[in-house]
């Protein structure tokens, strides 16, 4: 990454990102003590810089993506998702041997893609990523030409899970695939609609092939849930094949670009070729075979894709945060509200304090989950090239389970974090917030499924905590660099010594240095671990059973522990990140950020200091203390961070957030253009003969 940071000039910055129009933000642009262009770097390189700006001038000169004024009927919505897919799939911005050489333009071009239009990119992301990804790492290679076929766009694939009455238990799924060796088949069935698979992205109208998750039924034995490619319609028609029920489960909240749907079995037959059986499935005679003895391993090495799901979403979420807070600040930087006695003119709302606090921890938050989730995502793509390849070194095996676990906490980290983020932005726009054409609102509703979809963000949590409870217990000879590849837990190094120390900082400047609040994440993460597992061994040795014992220890023990290690890994990247940054005046303010993002978090964690001993009531007055100052030191640059956040104006589409700050000027060409907004309606003789209805004169 070093490398690559070099190798971008000031010529080549300026070539992607000319310099931005003159206006309202310019009194802003003017105070930023450092270059907008280069903290560009903190997650990007040349090759993705240059990626994202190819695929942003294809689409801002391609007549499919230009964008509507006005809501359009859901069909037509589902409609250009599907061309705009097509036409960005068939540009080939990311060829393999391009992902060869630099992993991190997978990420690079969904990154881009979210910017324009998240529906399109969820699409393309299911269409053609995760269904050959399953087929590759679940399948063998007689199987791969369904993801070749897939990748040629000559069918559609869809992956289905869940099912109408459950989501989160997957081991309870009701959808059947019973074998029969006499015609070397499965009998694919659902029992009625609650077992029907539903939220099945891209198969509402689209999808012509779907991995499908059922119980393998042979010889009267259920083997619990396994994969299977079934085939839906006939590529050739869209027509379901005899024996499928498929259809659209209609309107969503958000995301309506994105085809979801549902379909049901009723006794359909396909090959037994279409099992995706590399981690277990029947030989011809029936016989149950799998190269693992503990189907719990088996089973959790088959859903282990979920995982490039759970790591993608913590890069979406990021994404809507982004353009939210870029459309906020920016906005808070030209709305002037109230002046000072004998003042020229009024006061931006950004120099008030309370608005400060609404908007400038997020954008902090922004830019430590956006270095993580380019990281994070880096490093699951390098382990699925391995998996691909056969590469496998002795830490492969805890550097999947890591992972797991990790991924399991981020996701609602980034999740939760982007939903409150995003709230605060739409609250902080005021009225003018709430206008569709701010763009705030679309992103809060679709930024919400992020919280359910690929595992519900409490049930990703105890996955996560039930991992560290078991880590607990052999902490003292525990081989952190060998069980913790990734580095997750090193906040158990010397854990017993760190648990006997109080907070040793004292002033408002030490409670807030960068360096010390990752030392009072280390001691809160470990706290919380040892808590939690002391409380359910006291469960336990009072009777409970160990599914009531977890269930008791949930809600302020567990649930507490996974965000709070999820933090402490995010903060932790963060700052090693900026430290490392070689330009600066980039270092000294993303060390700001750093410190203000830190600050922020463990601030609301402050009852568990206390309850902890950790903490003194001085300190935690002073770390309250430190986060304003840090937001009124943050506020003269958070324009230039936002310019360093923020894509192209025709991505931002945003009244309020464009790079001129022309907010007004804006909101009203899209008043005064919007169609009908200045004719009479053709329900006008309704108001004016009101009394017609009066029921005396009906």
């Amino acid at each position: 990454m070093e490398t690559s940071k070099k190798m971008v000039s000031e010529e080549e910055l300026k070539k992607y990102f000319p310099d931005l129009p003159s206006g309202p933000l310019d009194g802003y642009r003017k105070k930023s003590s450092f270059s907008w262009r280069r903290m560009k770097l903190a997650c990007d390189n040349s090759t993705t810089l240059k990626l994202k700006h190819d695929i942003w001038t294809f689409m801002e000169t391609h007549p499919l993506f230009q964008h509507s004024d006005v809501s359009i009927p859901l069909d037509e919505e589902r409609h250009i998702a599907v061309k705009r897919m097509y036409a960005v799939h068939n540009e080939n911005f990311t060829p393999f041997e391009k992902i060869i050489e630099e992993p991190r333009v997978i990420q690079a071009e969904a990154e881009a893609i979210f910017m324009f239009d998240s529906s399109l990119a969820v699409k393309k992301s299911l269409t053609f990523g995760m269904f050959a990804n399953t087929i590759r790492g679940s399948g063998r290679p007689h199987q791969y030409h369904f993801a070749e076929a897939v990748e040629e766009g000559k069918i559609g694939g869809c992956f289905a899970l869940t099912e109408v009455a459950h989501g989160s238990n997957a081991k309870g799924m009701r959808t059947t695939a019973t074998y029969n060796p006499e015609k070397k088949q499965f009998i694919m069935h659902s029992a009625d609609f609650e077992a029907a698979k539903f939220w099945v992205g891209c198969l509402g109208k689209c999808a012509t092939h779907a991995i499908v998750y059922a119980m393998l039924v042979s010889k009267g034995t259920n083997h619990g849930l396994h994969s299977f490619i079934v085939p839906i319609r006939d590529p050739k028609t869209l027509k379901p094949f005899p024996g499928v029920i498929v259809g659209d489960i209609g309107e969503k909240i958000g995301l309506n670009g994105i085809d979801n749907g549902f379909v049901m079995f009723n006794n359909y037959a396909i090959p037994k070729e279409l099992a995706l059986d590399k981690f277990g499935g029947v030989d011809d005679s029936g016989d149950y075979q799998s190269p693992f003895r503990d189907p719990s391993k088996r089973f959790g090495a088959s859903l282990g894709i979920l995982s490039g799901g759970r790591v993608m979403i913590t890069s979406i979420s990021t994404n809507y945060l982004q353009k939210a807070i870029v459309i906020a600040v920016r906005y808070s930087a030209v709305r002037k509200q109230f002046a000072a006695e004998n003042a020229v003119e009024e006061t931006p709302v950004l120099e008030y304090q309370q608005q400060q606090i609404r908007l400038l921890p997020y954008l902090a938050g922004t830019f430590a989950l956006r270095i993580f989730c380019t990281w994070f995502g880096s490093v699951h793509i390098n382990m699925t090239i391995d998996n691909y390849a056969g590469k496998q070194d002795e830490l492969s095996a805890a550097r999947g389970i890591e992972l797991h676990a990790l991924s399991s906490a981020v996701k609602p980290v980034c999740g939760w974090l982007a939903r409150d983020g995003i709230q605060n932005c739409r609250e902080a726009c005021g009225g003018h917030g709430y206008l569709k054409a701010a763009g705030i609102g679309d992103l809060r509703n679709e930024n919400d499924a992020n919280c359910t979809y690929e595992g519900e963000n409490s049930l990703l949590l105890q996955q996560n905590s039930n991992w560290l409870l078991s880590v607990w217990p052999k902490r003292r000879e525990l081989n952190v660099a060998q069980e913790s590849p990734l580095g997750s837990l090193e906040f158990l190094l010397n854990v017993d010594d760190v648990l006997k120390k109080t907070c040793p900082w004292k002033t408002v400047e030490e409670l807030t240095d960068p360096y010390n609040l990752t030392q009072m994440y280390k001691w809160l993460t470990a706290y919380m671990l040892k808590t939690t597992y002391e409380k359910v061994s006291k469960l336990k040795s009072d009777g409970a059973d160990n599914l009531q014992a977890k269930n008791d220890s949930q809600s302020y023990n567990a649930v507490a522990l996974s965000v709070i290690y999820g933090e402490n890994y995010i903060l932790n990247h963060f700052y090693k990140t900026a430290i490392s940054f070689e330009d600066e005046a980039c270092k000294k303010v993303l060390l700001k950020l750093v410190s203000l993002y830190g600050a922020f978090l463990l601030e609301k964690h402050m009852a568990t200091l206390y309850i902890g001993g950790y903490f003194t009531l001085d300190q935690g007055l002073h770390l309250r203390e430190g986060v304003l100052r840090l937001c009124a030191q943050v506020a003269p640059e958070a324009v230039a961070l936002s310019d360093t956040l923020a894509p192209p104006d025709f991505c931002i589409k945003s009244v309020l957030g464009m790079s001129d700050g022309e907010a007004y000027k804006h909101l009203q060409n899209r008043v005064m253009t919007y169609p009908g907004a200045m004719t009479r309606p053709e329900w006008w003789r309704d108001v004016v003969y009101w009394d017609s209805y009066i029921p005396s004169k009906l």
